[in-house]
């Protein structure tokens, strides 16, 4: 069952520990590639030092202000990061996709480049919907896995808040 907008409608650190274990399903000409989420992070706004948002609102980054459930496509340096959108519209708040484990098919998809690479996620989903999108989505995991969440602070922010908001399953 795919996820709905209001699982999107929390504060980010909230929607990033809660997408762990999930599916995320991209459809690439008529095969649809599952892998589960083990690793994200939340970014904040204006306060929040290693967010998009902490210049204010600008064409590169004004998404981050949208409604929930949107896609947010980054470039950093010649990677495109996938985040999604969440909180309230109005407060810049997202998700972004660290890591995925495949499960229908073979792939390094451990790194936010690694993975929109791989699974061709490209600028053309920029500001699109997760909810009802045919060629990317996210879905419950049905088999009652369990798992561990650990905490640690964001990979390569040299000035971090003091509270640890990357997640992530061993």
């Amino acid at each position: 069952m795919k996820l709905k907008k209001d699982f999107f409608s929390r504060p980010a650190d909230k929607a990033a520990k809660k997408l762990l274990g999930k599916i995320l399903c991209r459809k690439i000409n008529n095969r649809i590639l599952k892998a589960k989420i083990i690793e994200t992070e939340a970014y904040f706004g204006e306060k929040d030092p290693a967010s998009w948002a902490r210049y204010g609102k600008r064409k590169s980054n004004i998404l981050m202000w949208d409604s929930p459930g949107k896609i947010l496509i980054k470039n950093v340096h010649r990677y495109k990061m996938l985040n999604f959108i969440t909180g309230k519209k109005g407060e810049a708040s997202a998700v972004l996709i660290r890591a995925l484990e495949p499960l229908n098919f073979s792939e390094n998809l451990k790194g936010p480049g690694l993975l929109t690479e791989c699974l061709k996620i490209d600028k053309s989903f920029n500001g699109q919907e997760i909810i009802k999108n045919k060629k990317i989505w996210v879905e419950e995991n049905n088999t009652n896995e369990k798992f561990k969440i650990f905490r640690d602070y964001r990979i390569g922010v040299k000035n971090d808040l003091k509270k640890k908001m990357r997640f992530y399953i061993k």
